[in-house]
């Protein structure tokens, strides 16, 4: 297999929702720069507008649970970012093959920084925060996979659901760091989060992307205006038709946002 087989193979797996066997599985070991390049190929395939990227696996306390010891980015799209009114969405989850929820901070950016910023820097080109909803899932069966098969895959993107922005402050590190976070199911607390738990902060986690696409050659940098969700506040939870999930944000998000899964 090559890089153009591979990213056919993916593109019709998601087009068909169909999961396939990883390729880490097939004697067929994709690097993480080849996995990109596939990515970015599956991308052009889905005919898709980029606005941003989803930054998964920033939250090391999930690592042990997918065997995996890194984080990675995928791009976002028109097609994939809805807009939650009155912070409430529903979601077709027909599309998807094993789907799960994923409560995040999510970034727009008004300005691009550089792929060198520091935190600082970063925190200047903040335009707003958000709450935010990342529907993921895995066309790789019972979620097993290594993390070039995510990379591959879009970064497990499947859609982002963003609720009522937040004007930023100064201190805006350190508030998203200090970020709460409570997710339930059908009024039922299934766990807790907060800022903390991704990497050293949401802010760091738009570094780390920023110094990843750095390493990446003819991975296209971020642009002003970009949204960026930062990576799951919990663990990621699967999710079924007639549920409906509330993340329940407090502090300098602090807001309830509601999602009902339809099929």
């Amino acid at each position: 297999m090559n890089v153009d087989d591979v990213a056919f193979e993916v593109f019709e797996a998601i087009k068909s929702s169909n999961q396939i066997q990883p390729f880490s599985g097939r004697n067929f070991n994709l690097s993480n720069s080849e996995a990109y390049q596939v990515a970015r190929k599956v991308f052009q395939l889905r005919g898709w507008e980029n606005v941003g990227r989803k930054i998964g696996f920033t939250n090391r306390s999930i690592w042990p649970i997918y065997s995996v010891n890194e984080p990675m980015w995928g791009f976002i799209s028109t097609s994939s970012v809805v807009y939650a009114e009155n912070n409430t969405a529903a979601v077709n989850l027909s599309g998807f093959c094993e789907p799960r929820i994923e409560p995040e901070v999510v970034i727009g950016l008004k300005n691009c920084p550089q792929n060198d910023s520091s935190i600082e820097q970063i925190v200047k080109c903040v335009g707003w925060v958000a709450p935010g909803v990342e529907i993921v899932d895995s066309i790789y069966p019972n979620w097993k996979f290594s993390v070039p098969d995510t990379i591959a895959a879009g970064g497990l993107h499947g859609k982002l659901i963003i609720g009522q922005k937040v004007e930023p402050t100064k201190n805006i590190n350190e508030l998203l760091i200090n970020q709460k976070v409570c997710l339930s199911k059908n009024g039922e607390v299934i766990e807790k989060g907060s800022g903390d738990s991704v990497l050293n902060g949401p802010i760091s986690a738009i570094q780390y992307l920023l110094r990843g696409i750095d390493k990446e050659k003819n991975e296209n940098s971020l642009s002003d205006g970009d949204i960026v969700t930062t990576g799951t506040l919990t663990d990621a939870k699967p999710i079924y038709s007639g549920e409906t999930w509330t993340a329940l944000f407090e502090g300098i998000i602090n807001t309830r946002l509601k999602i009902e899964f339809l099929r």
